[in-house]
């Protein structure tokens, strides 16, 4: 761990859909407090029952919500209908008042994660922090906390990162995994802002990642809130290590010292497998 048989969507001749100024992706971003953060929205619900195979017109309000997913003329989107159940449909005309799609597909489970987990991950160099921005989409992460640390990517170097793109990088993950919602990019912040935050103090249960302990996480009943804090290369330092430990408890997944983006997957994926989506219910 570091411490360190479905059906092929119909294809109709469909316009783009258009978006004045902004990308989608850089959209979201100019709605946040930095130009690091990405707002998130939660899952498109249509507020009737869908019919497979019959049109659905549907409103502004959705169609910007599609272009916040940068969905386009070749793509699909999920979406759910007022029995909530969720349902892959594609456009067949959209434009900034509106649309029309049709349901393709009903979806047997559902693409949301079962529980809220808040990723807290310190920043890595580019293609690593893109890597784990994706994967954490896919894992249904609901929220992702850049996290500045003593052996992270400092404040002063962030720009050369790129983190303008994360939120991109976000979007098209989401559409890869059938996703409905977007989680929600904060700003990059210092461990000592978002232990002090009320996002965390929200959460039911809170674990670090670590080699340097001989604690297990206990199995818990049920937490429906998770936060997951995930080091740079180099681990957190000991200072940190003792701040994390007054807030959340450490976690050893085995004895390999794993590269800080595989610690992130391999993190989430054991909290869905103890408490999420990977259980069997």
């Amino acid at each position: 761990m570091a411490t360190h048989s479905k059906r092929t969507p119909p294809q109709p001749d469909r316009p783009r859909l258009r978006s004045h100024g902004a990308t989608p992706a850089r959209a979201a971003s100019a709605q946040s407090a930095t130009p690091f953060a990405a707002a998130g929205d939660e899952a498109l619900a249509l507020g009737t029952p869908l019919v497979l195979d019959k049109s659905f017109r549907f409103d502004r309000g959705l169609a910007k919500r599609l272009r916040m997913r940068e969905i386009n003329e070749t793509e699909a989107f999920t979406l759910r209908d007022a029995t909530g159940v969720y349902f892959r449909a594609s456009v067949k005309e959209c434009d900034d008042r509106g649309g029309v799609a049709v349901a393709y597909e009903r979806m047997n489970l559902s693409p949301e994660s079962s529980v809220d987990i808040v990723l807290a991950c310190a920043v890595l160099a580019r293609q690593r922090m893109q890597f784990v921005m994706q994967k954490a989409t896919e894992l249904g992460v609901r929220r992702i906390v850049p996290l500045l640390t003593e052996h992270s990517v400092q404040a002063d170097d962030l720009r050369a990162e790129q983190p303008h793109a994360w939120a991109g990088h976000i979007a098209r993950a989401a559409k890869q995994c059938r996703r409905s919602s977007l989680p929600h990019l904060l700003e990059p912040q210092g461990l000592d802002v978002f232990l002090a935050s009320p996002l965390l103090a929200a959460t039911d249960l809170r674990f670090f990642l670590d080699d340097r302990s001989e604690s297990l996480p206990p199995p818990g009943e049920g937490p429906k809130r998770i936060a997951l804090f995930v080091g740079p290369e180099g681990g957190f330092s000991d200072d940190e290590r003792q701040k994390l430990s007054a807030h959340a408890r450490p976690w050893v997944l085995g004895g390999r010292v794993l590269r800080a983006e595989t610690a992130a997957l391999v993190g989430l994926t054991a909290v869905h497998a103890t408490w999420g989506d990977f259980t069997r219910r």
